[in-house]
């Protein structure tokens, strides 16, 4: 899969042992301005890699799996810009931020879709599906967990409820679209138009309530913790 929103460095480490595979990348990251990102291409999750960016260049990088295998993995790392300081990290900021990045994939996949590019809009609606997909595994899986224990709250009541509701109804929307969006036949407005409703009311939500309301009840030190569990799911 070679289609990104725009031009970026791919950096291919299939053939490298880990210690080369690290050295490589971190010297490729430390080259990057603010907002500059390459897309890192790996046999596996390079669980070592993020290890020593989390270690080595805490609060400085984002970190976005953009395809999950078999054959390869293909991972987004970003230089976060020139108004984020390094160390510690808020779920408001880090989680908000992963919207925004998947909010720019859709738009780039309907307009490669609109321009007839069809297997462009395949590619780029398939990077957000995936992000899209483990953005809602570690907000059930970490984050609503970690906000449920905090507040008191049982998983079935209360915002997080409504949430995991939600979740089933973006889902179910995605892959309609998923199965559809590479095919010039198909019509698209009317599930495109559901599909944005529903997540733009979801994600407010979570932005304007739970993401701060989580930040206050763990403090930072906590949440920073959290951010870092988060990235590695």
């Amino acid at each position: 899969m070679s289609h990104c929103i725009t031009a970026q460095r791919e950096l291919d480490v299939r053939a490298l042992s880990s210690d080369a595979r690290c050295a490589q990348a971190l010297f490729l990251f430390d080259s990057l301005l603010p907002g500059e990102r390459f897309v890192l291409v790996s046999k596996d999750a390079a669980g070592e890699l993020l290890r020593r960016l989390q270690s080595e260049r805490a609060g400085l990088f984002e970190w976005s799996p953009l395809e999950l295998g078999p054959a390869a993995f293909r991972i987004e790392i970003a230089r976060r810009g020139a108004t984020s300081g390094a160390g510690l990290r808020g779920i408001d900021e880090a989680l908000s931020w992963d919207h925004d990045r998947l909010d720019a994939l859709e738009d780039a996949a309907f307009r490669a879709r609109a321009s007839g590019d069809f297997p462009a809009a395949f590619d780029l609606f398939a990077e957000f599906a995936t992000g899209l997909r483990r953005h809602i595994g570690f907000e059930e899986h970490v984050l609503f967990p970690a906000f449920e224990d905090a507040a008191v709250m049982p998983p079935y009541a209360g915002p997080t409820a409504v949430m995991r509701a939600e979740h089933r109804e973006i889902l179910d929307l995605l892959e309609q679209i998923a199965m559809r969006i590479g095919d010039a036949a198909e019509p698209l407005d009317a599930l495109r138009r559901r599909f944005h409703a529903i997540l733009a009311d979801h994600n407010l939500k979570e932005e304007r309530v739970l993401y701060p309301s989580t930040d206050r009840l763990l403090g930072a030190a906590e949440s920073d913790r959290l951010v870092r569990k988060i990235q590695s799911y």
